[in-house]
């Protein structure tokens, strides 16, 4: 915004205490770079902004127009009447919306293996994702691709798109497009135990689990010799191969490990390399070739219908 000429009068934010406790994956503190850049920072009690202490405070900054970037909460009623011409704000999905409205969409379409996301910049209603539409920018989902290089995508989208917006929205003059409600679906909430590894799945879905979940979310996760104290996280993983196949090993069995650390595990379909993976409890082992790898009784959490295109 800066670089191209419009001054930010405020940065509303929350302290590195709360991104912490309310567990906001890639939390970045900003004040270093807004104190540079001399804006002003006013940093909120709660991230619901229910307190009455929030909404006073905010309602005596006499805000024209709010951009929500990265606040993974809803934006109360009361916020958006203080505002002369709204709030706006960025959601992405697999295929435009109202498809795939709600929570972690980057992480949901890695899961599914989708090959597109579409960033929208739409005005903010009190309901979820529902708001009237600026503009979209759509990119691709590579195989190479993690959750990590999709928020480096959609930084790039979402800065495209406010750079081409701003003007118009500032001036009211905007062309927005109103949501249908047919066809409208929702993803979940995904929690850190949902990176949880089932071994009998195929080695596709496997891989789009790691690298849906890597950093900075809390990343897939298995249990060494199926036992719950040791927890081995797993930072980046390739399907391996499908011409070799391990007759006598099951599925989560390391088949090899290498003298880099890396190893081979049998997946219900054929086979993944783990390169990138850490013991997060219980001791770092040596050996790992012939061990198994499990869910330590814990249940695969079964999602029912997700969001998906129409045939």
């Amino acid at each position: 915004m800066l670089r191209h000429g419009h001054h930010v009068d405020q940065c509303i934010t929350i302290s590195p205490d709360l991104g912490k406790s309310q567990e906001v994956a890639g939390y970045l503190d900003l004040r270093e770079p807004l104190d540079h850049r001399q804006i002003p920072l006013h940093t909120c009690n709660t991230y619901a902004l229910k307190e009455d202490q929030d909404g006073d405070s905010i309602r005596s900054l006499g805000m024209d127009i709010l951009f929500v970037i990265g606040w993974q909460r809803l934006i109360p009623d009361w916020f958006l009447t203080e505002l002369r011409l709204g709030a706006f704000g960025m959601h992405g999905s697999s295929l435009p919306l109202p498809h795939g409205r709600g929570r972690s969409p980057m992480n949901w379409s890695l899961v599914q293996g989708r090959d597109l996301f579409y960033t929208h910049l739409f005005k903010y209603k009190p309901g979820v994702d529902d708001g009237d539409i600026a503009g979209v920018q759509c990119f691709d989902i590579t195989p190479f691709d993690t959750c990590l290089t999709m928020h480096y995508k959609n930084t790039m989208a979402m800065i495209s798109l406010v750079d081409r917006l701003l003007p118009s929205l500032c001036s009211d003059t905007a062309m927005l497009q109103a949501q249908s409600e047919d066809g409208a679906t929702y993803y979940p909430k995904r929690s850190r135990e949902d990176g949880l590894i089932d071994w009998t799945a195929s080695t596709t879905t496997i891989h789009n689990l790691i690298r849906a979940v890597t950093a900075p979310f809390p990343g897939a996760f298995t249990h060494l010799d199926n036992k719950d104290e040791f927890q081995l996280n797993i930072w980046k993983a390739i399907p391996f191969d499908e011409q070799m196949v391990f007759p006598d090993s099951r599925p989560g069995e390391i088949i090899q490990q290498f003298e880099s650390g890396d190893f081979v595990v049998q997946t219900g379909s054929s086979s993944l390399l783990v390169t990138e993976w850490e013991m997060t409890s219980g001791p770092t082992p040596k050996h790992l070739t012939g061990r198994m790898l499990g869910n330590a009784g814990r249940s695969i959490k079964d999602w029912g219908t997700l969001p998906r295109p129409q045939a």
